[in-house]
């Protein structure tokens, strides 16, 4: 890279190439300019005054459109050297635009999002939830993708409906995660500031998926959940959660005056939570969290709890203080730590074998009796955890994960710490290393092949179904391998069911996708706003009738729905040659008009 003389300091905020020489870029303030000669030299333009611009984009070297603070939407079909501000139909800043022919989508704060099907023309307003949105894109099928904080939303026409496809929790900082089995898990955190969102997430598929849990807006810290489905959460001030069905459902309860940074259930009446630093101690309650009783640890705080049996469990946290029980916490013994570094998590293979971390790691092969300092662990490590009397991993509050194959003995990085994160927990899942933390931040790296293969998902787009990128992809006709057919969509030409098995990059195949049913092998009825087309079949020319205002682009796309040509009308009547293509069947879509037709060369 070659740093360029901008003019500016402001920071550039959006930059736009119509060509290699031609190039635009909107910075904060009032501030617009364009480059001829590849960026060599910049020349400021004169936006509307007040105007500050998120977002440029240019059609074609004349005309091109700007959006951004306030609402602001700016034109000019001059390249840039006047611009006009037309009326917006919101207040609300806009911070990002996507166009896809003449289909454009504004985005921005208070979950604002604008659409234009006539290059920004006129508009359409649709506003989400109160999170910003950031940015979208729409593929020439119509699907699309919109995001923003802790947002991701999903459009199968062009963006003129959506869905929800992960509602996060952008203001909750996840502080601990807990698995009952290889698939049911449950997060919990606080809000920051700004939040009103719930604390609490589950998933059902080992972490790939989450949801939000109704369980009340309180500053929740620690969370155990078992196999069974029992579970319990805990928070500030005491504020603590059971559930007997994995967080589907909670009942709340009377808390400890402390607040609740870790908890251990043993089933639905008994369990331990743990905290600070006020009122420091554990407390462990035998009637389903009507009392509990009190053991002391003065004003520090315990961070972790874990007990590799139901007698015997340990207690660690601030100064490096470590408590051990053999009666399942009724009593409490302080132990001789070998560090008065906080420590965030205990880890044991079994009553006697286990490690802590935080500031670097220890092992102790006595039950905490003596320890053995454990090089190589990262310095402020939030988590450590074995699979295996060998295998173990520890990942600190940047991110950055290691591995140990040797019992701790040493230990190599396995993954670079993701940008900008702040974790506060992970877990080991069903082949699975799971992170959680800052902005309700999920991170899932897949290590080894899941005990139960993952059924892939499959978009139904009517026509076409799509599943998502993998190495490898094979679709199937009534179990039979469709030859060719190994792209993420495809294109139903036959009557039957159509499933689809992935293959990923660690070679894990797949469950069958569900079947996905097609009746019937006449051409499909054609959609209300479709064109008319004949002759069809043809030998090579067909002519395309629009009833109302056409399309601008048209797709053509083979039998499997890659795109071979991108067409453009001009009227209510087209042509498309098919003379020089092979015969077979072909599939025309509108762009700016969702609609297709298949057609058949001879």
């Amino acid at each position: 890279w070659t740093q360029q003389t901008s003019g500016t300091t402001n920071a550039i905020m959006s930059l736009y190439f119509v060509d290699e020489q031609l190039g635009f870029a909107a910075a904060t303030g009032n501030v617009l300019l364009r480059t001829q000669d590849a960026g060599a030299t910049w020349t400021a333009l004169t936006p509307p005054a007040g105007t500050s611009i998120r977002a440029l984009h240019f059609f074609d070297a004349l005309n091109g459109i700007g959006v951004g603070i306030g609402g602001d939407i700016i034109r000019t079909t001059d390249g840039g050297d006047t611009w006009t501000q037309p009326a917006s139909p919101t207040t609300n800043s806009l911070l990002g635009m996507h166009v896809a022919g003449s289909t454009v989508l504004a985005m921005g704060t208070w979950g604002t999002l604008l659409r234009s099907t006539d290059a920004g023309q006129t508009w359409y307003t649709e506003t989400f939830d109160l999170l910003d949105l950031y940015t979208a894109d729409l593929h020439p099928s119509g699907m699309g993708l919109l995001v923003g904080e802790a947002r991701v939303y999903r459009t199968l026409d062009f963006g003129a409906t959506w869905e929800p496809v992960q509602i996060g929790t952008w203001h909750t900082r996840l502080n601990k995660v807990s698995f009952g089995d290889d698939q049911y898990g449950a997060s919990a955190g606080w809000l920051t500031q700004g939040g009103f969102q719930n604390g609490v997430i589950r998933t059902e598929d080992g972490g790939r998926n989450w949801t939000n849990v109704s369980a009340g807006n309180s500053q929740w810290l620690g969370v155990h959940l078992r196999a069974d489905g029992t579970g319990w959460i805990g928070g500030g001030q005491g504020a603590n959660r059971s559930t007997t069905d994995f967080f589907v459902t909670s009942q709340n309860h009377p808390g400890p005056d402390v607040a609740v940074r870790c908890a251990w259930t043993f089933d639905a009446d008994n369990a331990i939570l743990a905290g600070g630093y006020i009122n420091g101690g554990m407390y462990r309650t035998t009637n389903g969290g009507s009392t509990w009783t009190h053991t002391s640890v003065g004003n520090a705080s315990i961070f972790d709890l874990y007990f590799p049996s139901d007698l015997v469990g340990y207690a660690v946290g601030e100064g490096g203080i470590i408590w051990k029980t053999l009666d399942g916490g009724v009593s409490w013994q302080f132990m001789t730590s070998p560090t008065t570094a906080e420590i965030h998590s205990a880890f044991f293979l079994n009553d006697t074998l286990g490690y802590i971390a935080g500031n670097g790691a220890h092992r102790t092969t006595d039950g905490g009796q003596t320890w053995t300092y454990l090089g190589g662990v990262p310095q402020f490590t939030q988590s450590i955890f074995f699979t295996h009397p060998d295998t173990g991993y520890a990942v600190n509050v940047s991110g950055l994960s290691v591995i140990t194959t040797d019992g701790g003995n040493t230990w190599n990085s396995l993954a670079a710490a993701p940008f900008d994160v702040t974790i506060g927990d992970a877990a080991w899942v069903d082949g699975a290393l799971i992170m959680v933390g800052r902005y309700g931040d999920v991170f899932r790296m897949e290590l080894a092949c899941p005990a139960v293969a993952v059924v892939p998902a499959v978009l139904d787009l009517g026509t076409t179904f799509c599943t998502g990128e993998q190495p490898g992809v094979q679709w199937y006709l009534d179990g039979v391998a469709l030859t060719g057919d190994t792209l993420p969509c495809i294109t139903s030409t036959l009557p039957g069911n159509y499933t689809v098995v992935t293959t990923n990059a660690l070679g894990c195949v797949s469950e069958p996708s569900a079947p996905l049913q097609v009746i019937g092998t006449g051409l499909i009825a054609l959609p209300e706003n479709s064109p008319q087309v004949a002759p069809n079949p043809t030998t090579g020319l067909l002519t395309l009738k629009f009833t109302e205002v056409p399309s601008r682009q048209v797709l053509l796309c083979d039998a499997q729905g890659r795109v071979l040509d991108v067409l453009r009308s001009t009227g209510t009547r087209m042509e498309v040659d098919l003379g020089d293509r092979p015969a077979g069947l072909y599939l025309l879509r509108g762009v700016d008009r969702p609609w297709s037709v298949r057609v058949v060369k001879e």
